[in-house]
């Protein structure tokens, strides 16, 4: 019962408003994620530069997360989102009019900085809005949102490119993304810091939390694991899990119904995880996503079944999305309404590293061993790093202070 009631107090305007905008940015990466890998190759690209296409967003998305995050805290986080989704639709725009696979990249770059305007600043927005005791039913929401556009997005594009091509369903993508760029537009609050007392403060603010973030155990430890999930799912699965299907005889269409499968399964896994983060540290469910993922990715490079195949990638969906949301209740507990969008960007950062050097290692690893060897690798990875992250867990560091604090101190 109180679940409910607590369930009906996140259910409002504000918290539905970015969910939905959330969801139309899910829609178009869902219909680009399962078709970019093969499109870029239809264009001529090799193994190699699709990595190197997946890597160009981690290394924007390295270079823009910490300015993107500072700035959302000066200015607000409703024009930083407004912008990244028409940084969506301009980049999708012009993969369905790209003349050869080089065309690709200045899209990509665009998406790498659209990425950290809108999925990664969407966690900030709801944690400015939210009480802190509504963060695990509400960031279970936002990252349902999120796991039920990127669910859609595939099927949808699977109809529009049987029926028109790839093109013309990245075309369609272009326009959700206008339509959400409306939507936040319109629909999103202007929320800035309520502790910041002055603009002296406000410029002196952002650069020393940062700086006190980085030296904060626990929030690096999450933040490797936000590397880590990205080394996963955005190095090996999205890149070449599709490669992989294809080499064994799957159609496209095949392909994205799998995705889609995963994207359900992942999202099935968000709103009971957030509600599990208030009874349950959110680092140990992190912790437990992460040995899954592994374990996921591992047994792909073991098998050329497509059932088994299916199965596997739908746990690491499951993984995934366990991850997602505990990861943003994590980022919110760790940071204060001043520092946010600083904690956004170095937990951004880490996973922009995870991209964007795992993609360029796995695109030629894949190119010399073939695309099997690029799970094994992963899990390798993965290992190393969760016993690098059981070790900051284990050390004994306070969290920064509490929200409460900081705005009591602002109001005295």
């Amino acid at each position: 019962m109180l679940r409910l009631q607590a369930l009906r107090r996140v259910l409002r305007r504000d918290v539905l408003t970015i969910c939905v905008v959330i969801f139309t940015a899910d829609i178009m990466s869902g219909i680009l994620s399962p078709t970019f890998s093969l499109y870029a190759k239809q264009l001529g690209a090799s193994l190699s530069v699709v990595g190197a296409l997946s890597s160009i967003v981690g290394v924007t998305k390295l270079f823009a997360s910490m300015p993107v995050g500072v700035l959302s805290d000066r200015i607000g986080r409703k024009i930083v989102l407004t912008i990244g989704m028409l940084l969506f639709a301009i980049a999708a725009l012009s993969f369905a009019l790209a003349p050869n696979a080089y065309a690709l990249f200045p899209g990509r770059m665009l998406t790498g900085i659209a990425m950290i305007c809108t999925f990664y600043l969407g966690v900030a927005y709801v944690g400015d809005i939210v009480a802190p005791a509504e963060r695990g039913l509400a960031f279970g929401l936002y990252s349902t949102s999120m796991g039920l556009g990127f669910a859609i997005g595939p099927l949808i594009g699977a109809v529009i490119a049987v029926r028109s091509g790839v093109a013309s369903s990245y075309l369609f993508a272009a326009g959700m993304a206008f339509l959400g760029a409306v939507i936040a537009f319109l629909g999103l609050k202007q929320v800035r810091s309520s502790a910041t007392k002055s603009p002296a403060q406000a410029r002196r603010m952002p650069g020393s939390s940062a700086w006190q973030l980085l030296r904060n155990r626990r929030l690096l430890a999450g933040s490797l694991g936000n590397l880590l999930i990205n080394v996963s799912f955005g190095g090996a699965v999205a890149n070449f899990f599709p490669v992989y299907a294809a080499q064994i005889g799957l159609v496209q269409v095949a392909i994205n119904s799998m995705f889609s499968v995963r994207a359900f399964g992942s999202t099935l896994a968000r709103l009971p995880t957030g509600a599990i983060t208030n009874r349950i540290p959110s680092r140990l469910v992190m912790y437990a996503a992460l040995i899954v993922s592994m374990a996921a990715v591992f047994f792909m490079s073991r098998t050329n079944s497509a059932a088994l195949l299916g199965l596997l990638l739908l746990l690491e969906g499951l993984s995934f999305g366990a991850f997602l949301t505990s990861g943003q209740v994590f980022v919110a507990e760790s940071s204060t309404p001043t520092t946010r969008g600083a904690a956004v960007g170095v937990y951004s950062t880490a996973g922009s590293v995870g991209s964007m050097l795992s993609s360029i290692a796995l695109g030629m690893a894949a190119d010399l061993w073939g695309v099997q060897v690029v799970f094994r690798l992963t899990a390798l990875l993965l290992l190393i790093g969760l016993t690098v992250i059981g070790y900051l867990y284990l050390q004994r560091e306070p969290l920064p202070r509490s929200e409460c604090a900081v705005q009591g101190e602002a109001t005295q």
